[in-house]
């Protein structure tokens, strides 16, 4: 197995006159390195990076770090920064608490060396996402560092909040509470590929519309939830909360249900998330002036 290196960035969003456009500005690096199933620290990172687009750090940012523009004056450029940590990391894994870091990386390293490759980058694990798998979280849902440590029982008293080596070391915590090599092993992804910077930079697309050529006909059959029989469709869909509904009832055992669907264009390509939410008879509703249920009944 590899080293594994957990690593965290503080950044500033600032405008940019060449981009015409804000960027996130990485202003501190911190890391802890690990080399065996132990998962014991051995060794950590940490540096200031000093900011060549935004000369000051906004108020929100230094209120959240305790950093000063006068401690990053000290620190150095980016690419000093990122060849300082490459040396150090050496052939890893990385890991990061989610995607937001690595997209950070991949914009400043683009920005400032021209490549949207990361030198460092061989082998990456998106810990928060092991940790939502092993921990069962919900799904569709991002845990935070902070609640997935309340929930594992660690104490946070020690660890300096929004500052990147403490919450790669809190990160490190959770791990060690959640290690296991081969559920580990099938979240490694292969970073040497251009594939994964393809991945990483797509952006998910809830689609509303309808008419939208990637959906077909049969994406929107449901089945009934009691027989399996195909359903038919009672009303028009409406859309709500970026998501579809319609009244459906079976042909077969006269079951009636609301169905309800999201439609996501992902990098893999075209999801649909379904759910069946119980639905009174017609004349029921009219008559108690009810509503279908916002809580679904199975899905």
């Amino acid at each position: 197995m590899k080293p594994i290196v957990i690593l965290d960035l503080e950044w500033n969003g600032t405008y940019s006159r060449r981009l015409k456009g804000f960027i996130n500005e990485i202003i501190e690096f911190g890391a802890v390195k690990v080399v065996d199933s132990s998962l014991q620290p051995i060794d950590t990172f940490s540096m200031l990076v000093r900011p060549q687009v935004g000369k000051k750090i906004s108020g929100k940012i230094a209120h959240l770090t305790s950093i000063t523009d006068e401690e990053l004056e000290s620190g150095c450029q980016f690419m000093q920064v990122v060849s300082r940590f490459r040396k150090w990391a050496g052939d890893c894994t990385l890991m990061t608490w989610g995607t937001s870091d690595i997209l950070a990386l991949i914009e400043n390293c683009r920005y400032f060396s021209g490549s949207g490759q990361v030198p460092f980058l061989t082998e990456y694990v998106d810990l928060q996402a092991y940790c939502e798998k092993r921990m069962s979280y919900q799904e569709g849902q991002q845990i935070g560092l902070s609640t997935a440590a309340e929930m594992l029982q660690i104490n946070e008293e020690k660890f300096d909040h929004h500052r990147a080596l403490d919450d790669s070391l809190l990160s490190l915590r959770c791990l060690q509470k959640l290690y296991d090599v081969d559920a580990l092993q099938e979240m490694v992804q292969d970073a040497c590929k251009q594939e994964f910077y393809d991945r990483m930079e797509f952006r998910t697309v809830t689609l509303c519309d309808m008419e939208n050529p990637l959906l077909q006909d049969a994406d929107w059959s449901f089945c009934c939830p009691v027989c399996g029989h195909i359903a038919h469709q009672d009303d028009k869909w409406v859309m709500h909360n970026k998501a579809f509904r319609a009244a459906f009832h079976c042909p077969v055992c006269f079951h009636k249900f609301y169905g309800r669907i999201q439609f996501k264009l992902k990098y893999e390509g075209l999801s649909a998330r379904r759910t069946v939410y119980e639905r009174e008879p017609k004349d029921s509703q009219q008559a108690d002036g009810h509503n279908a249920p916002d809580v679904p009944a199975e899905s």
